[in-house]
C-alpha cells in the first residue's frame, strides 16, 4: 500500500479545511453520536457525515474477517469517527470480502452478507461494532456461523424474524459480490485500505489518542 505523509500533516490539513463552525448549519450538535450521522447508500457503501459535509473524503476498505481491519476500528477507526462527529470530514466505509482462501471467505462472506441485511442505519454501526468484537480466528472453519450473526442481531437491537433468511438469500449474495467486485475496480487489493481523498495513506501509526 503507498504510504504518504504522516497523520500530523493530515490532522494539520483537516483542521484547516473545517475550522469550527456553527452547529446549527449541521441540524445536529457536534456532541452528536455517529450513529446519528449513519446513511446506507444503495452501492452498499455507508456514509458516516454530517449534512453537507463531503470533503475531506476517507475512504475505509474493510473485511469483517481481517485481523487488521480489526486493528484499525479498534484505534484510528475511532479518531475518523470523531472527526465525522464534528464536521471535519465525510466518513466512507465500504465493507468487502478479500480473502480467497477457505475458511477465511466463507467467514468474511457470511459477515459481509449479515451487515447488508442491517437496513436501520442507526444500528448499522453498533452491528459492526459487534462484527469485529466477534471475529473469528482465520483458521476457524465455520466462523460467523448464521445463528451467531443472528445473535449479534437480537444483542443490538436488531428484528432478527427473517435475518437468517436474507443472510443466506442469494439476493444478498449478489449484492456482496457487487461490493468485492466494486473494491477491485478502486483498486484494493488488500485491507485496510484507506485513502484521504483517493490517496492512500498509513493507517498503522495512531492518528491521536483514541481516547480522546
Amino acid at each position: 500500500m503507498t504510504m504518504i505523509a504522516g497523520l500530523a500533516l493530515v490532522a494539520l490539513c483537516l483542521m484547516a479545511a473545517f475550522a469550527p463552525e456553527d452547529s446549527s448549519l449541521y441540524g445536529a450538535s457536534p456532541s452528536g453520536t455517529a450513529d446519528e450521522l449513519v446513511t446506507l447508500r444503495a452501492d452498499g457503501s455507508v456514509v458516516i457525515a454530517r449534512p453537507g459535509v463531503d470533503r475531506p473524503r476517507l475512504d475505509v476498505y474493510e473485511d469483517y474477517q481481517c485481523p487488521y481491519c480489526k486493528e484499525f476500528e479498534q484505534g484510528n477507526g475511532k479518531v475518523a469517527r470523531d472527526q465525522a462527529v464534528q464536521g471535519r470530514l465525510a466518513l466512507v466505509i465500504h465493507p468487502m470480502t478479500v480473502f480467497t482462501d477457505s475458511p477465511m471467505r466463507e467467514n468474511s462472506d457470511r459477515a459481509l452478507r449479515a451487515s447488508i441485511c442491517v437496513t436501520n442505519p442507526r444500528r448499522w454501526l453498533a452491528y459492526h461494532d459487534a462484527l469485529y468484537s466477534a471475529q473469528p480466528l482465520e483458521v476457524d472453519d465455520g466462523g460467523f456461523a448464521v445463528p451467531d450473526l443472528v445473535d449479534l442481531a437480537a444483542e443490538t437491537g436488531i428484528p432478527t424474524g427473517d435475518f437468517a433468511d436474507c443472510i443466506t438469500s442469494e439476493e444478498t449474495a449478489a449484492k456482496a459480490r457487487m461490493l468485492s467486485r466494486q473494491a477491485q475496480a478502486d483498486e484494493v487489493t488488500g485491507t485496510p485500505t484507506i485513502r484521504l481523498d483517493g490517496q492512500d495513506i498509513d493507517w498503522s501509526t495512531p492518528w491521536a489518542d483514541p481516547a480522546v
